[in-house]
């Protein structure tokens, strides 16, 4: 059965992502502080927030989690590879033939081992490290899917302590590892070099906790609503944390734009909290979006948010292109436009793929998954 709150907040994320991507390309122009915190700091919670979903899924679906049955590990697999591999291969080719098209000759490399290093490590274009982490979670789910029922049994509230303890830890030591690979093989180096993107450990407590709220889903609830005041203060506290940060390292400590998006993202101490804040605010307010038959808009968004993850980087590349053919300058209210255009506008071409897709059931398969 599915669940319309952790549906809809594929929908808040893709926001978040769109945020980030608008943020990085032309958030920096305008040098302005609480409009670049909007888009590259507070919209952090967005990644995170999908492993959290990922959880939710893959074990409210793994109905003999609890039983201690075991699982059919390659019957899984093969599930998901179809699901989630396919459409990253066939986004991740279509990228790499449209930047060959539009970049100068030879920059695009399609000699196979050059090919094997980008897809493993999720290169063909900026978004796409995503799935690569997301097929990593589905590949090691055994080795969760273990700790889980482990955590379950035994304490729900020191598992989660312990893994927030580690998660704080890891995440710094994999940001700041004061580590020179100069000297290390090629191999080595790229897997050092690329460690964000497919290490699925940087998420492990956000993925845990999805699982987790697929298990208990009701007493969840429950306990949302009863502490609403708190959840709200909460989040209100996690996001004084974390822009509050940002912006006394951007006053005092004279950190730039671009410095403080590489310090106060979701893998940062204030990031991994900000993204716990989210989590539970989301939930609880589109509970209460729910329960009051508020959330067409929201619906409309998450149903189409797959094919808007993968569309709107090609979107935002022809609006770039666009505005420097045309010498238009970047303004506070020109940034602000361009993202509300781009959700519109990717929403848009995401609703006539999925009606080209009705056409073809192998295409739909490449491209979506289903």
């Amino acid at each position: 059965m599915r669940n319309n709150i952790i549906d809809n907040i594929r929908g808040l994320c893709m926001l978040g992502v769109i945020g980030i991507h608008i943020g990085g390309s032309l958030g920096l122009a305008p040098n302005n502080f609480t409009l670049y915190c909007f888009l590259e700091v507070l919209s952090r919670y967005s990644v995170p927030a999908f492993f959290f979903i990922s959880g939710y899924g893959l074990v409210s679906n793994d109905k003999v989690l609890l039983t201690g049955g075991k699982l059919n590990y390659w019957d899984f697999l093969k599930k998901r590879l179809r699901g989630a591999g396919l459409p990253y291969l066939s986004w991740s080719l279509f990228y790499l033939a449209y930047f060959t098209l539009v970049l100068p000759s030879g920059m695009i490399s399609w000699q196979p081992l050059h090919l094997a290093f980008v897809l493993f490590f999720g290169l063909a274009c900026y978004h796409l490290y995503f799935m690569v982490i997301l097929l990593w979670f589905y590949a090691s789910y055994p080795l969760w899917r273990t700790l889980l029922r482990w955590i379950n049994e035994h304490s729900i509230a020191l598992g989660l302590t312990l893994l927030f303890i580690f998660q704080l830890a890891f995440n710094w030591w994999t940001t700041h590892p004061g580590i020179d690979p100069a000297n290390w093989s090629i191999v080595a180096k790229n897997f050092f070099n690329y460690r964000l993107n497919y290490l699925p450990l940087h998420y492990l407590l956000i993925f845990i906790g999805g699982g987790l709220a697929a298990l208990h889903w009701q007493s969840f609830s429950d306990c949302l609503r009863k502490h609403s005041l708190t959840v709200v203060l909460f989040y209100i506290a996690a996001i004084t944390y974390t822009a509050g940060s940002a912006y006394y390292s951007f006053t005092y400590e004279k950190y730039s734009l671009l410095d403080i998006a590489n310090t106060y993202h979701q893998l940062s101490p204030q990031g991994l909290v900000y993204t716990i804040a989210s989590i539970l605010f989301f939930c609880w307010s589109l509970d209460k979006l729910e329960q009051a038959r508020r959330t067409k808009y929201i619906d409309i968004l998450s149903k189409y948010s797959m094919l808007i993850y993968f569309i709107h980087p090609l979107i935002l590349e022809w609006m770039t292109s666009l505005y420097t053919k045309f010498g238009i300058v970047m303004t506070v209210k020109k940034v602000t436009f361009s993202y509300f255009f781009l959700v519109i506008v990717s929403l848009l071409a995401s609703v006539l793929l999925t009606k080209i897709f009705k056409h073809s059931s192998v295409i739909s398969q490449l491209f979506t998954g289903k």
